[in-house]
């Protein structure tokens, strides 16, 4: 395999493109060209064309991985040797909404650990990114985790996925444990800005349940080279599936895990 540094430049220059047709699509976007995936979960052209333009480039990258991708527009194979792991456009309702954040997520991992992460917020114009064995990075800045030694200190977001009724009696319990015993609550709608907002410092910590790995592989290896770590609700390698992510500052994640914990023992 290409050097990750190489691969990594590759990627930065394709999220960056991908992200400039995304932006000239949302300034001509109409809600008429929008599809319902399910419930409250949309998907349009613009996210079907951006995975095309990925896929076609990544194929010419590293033409040996495999692929999993949010729309399917190549053939998914969750069980090779790499894996390239593909959210075109990770925030669809906002941006179908005219609101940020919303971003391209490129992610590279072979079948132990991921290798490369690019995440590429289209409104603020931020490229985050890391590799195996580098610091993490928005734009060329290095970015390093936050600070906050606990919970009661710590700026937190929580997810809302689109299962409700498996979501919500979870949801419920935990914003009641941490509504007014942390500073605050935030929910962006966006998962993969979301952990690579905890990988800058701007959220100690990000939780949400029944997502997907195109939803947390890029981000990952960010938040991990940043100081962070990201683990499932019990400490183990579940957040990988998306089914349950956990994303801390790492000051913070074992309160976290215990407040996961006794949430869980009270349903």
């Amino acid at each position: 395999m290409r050097p990750l540094n190489e691969i990594t430049e590759e990627v930065k220059a394709l999220a960056k493109e991908v992200g400039a047709f995304i932006r000239e699509q949302r300034n001509c976007f109409s809600l008429d060209r929008v599809e319902v995936k399910g419930s409250h979960d949309y998907v349009s052209y613009v996210d079907k064309e951006s995975e095309r333009m990925i896929v076609k480039r990544l194929k010419a990258i590293l033409p040996e991985a495999a692929f999993v991708t949010e729309e399917q527009t190549t053939e998914n194979d969750a069980d090779a040797d790499l894996t390239w792991i593909v959210d075109p456009l990770d925030g669809t309702s906002n941006f179908v909404h005219g609101m940020a954040p919303y971003c391209v997520c490129i992610g590279l991992r072979d079948r132990d650990e991921v290798l490369v992460g690019v995440v590429y917020e289209v409104v603020a114009d931020e490229l985050f990114w890391s590799y195996k064995g580098a610091k993490a990075y928005v734009n060329d800045k290095e970015i390093q985790v936050g600070q906050a030694q606990t919970v009661n200190d710590a700026f937190i977001c929580i997810g809302y996925p689109y299962n409700v009724a498996d979501w919500k009696p979870f949801l419920l319990k935990l914003v009641d444990r941490l509504y007014g015993n942390s500073i605050s609550i935030r929910n962006l709608g966006s998962a993969q800005a979301e952990i690579c907002y905890v990988a800058c410092g701007r959220f100690d910590a990000y939780i949400e349940s029944y997502i997907k790995p195109w939803d947390v592989t890029a981000g990952s290896i960010i938040l991990k080279n940043a100081g962070g770590c990201m683990t499932d609700y019990s400490g183990g390698r579940r957040w990988e599936s998306g089914e349950e992510a956990l994303a801390t500052n790492g000051l913070i994640h074992q309160e976290m895990i215990d407040l996961c914990r006794e949430v869980k023992s009270e349903l």
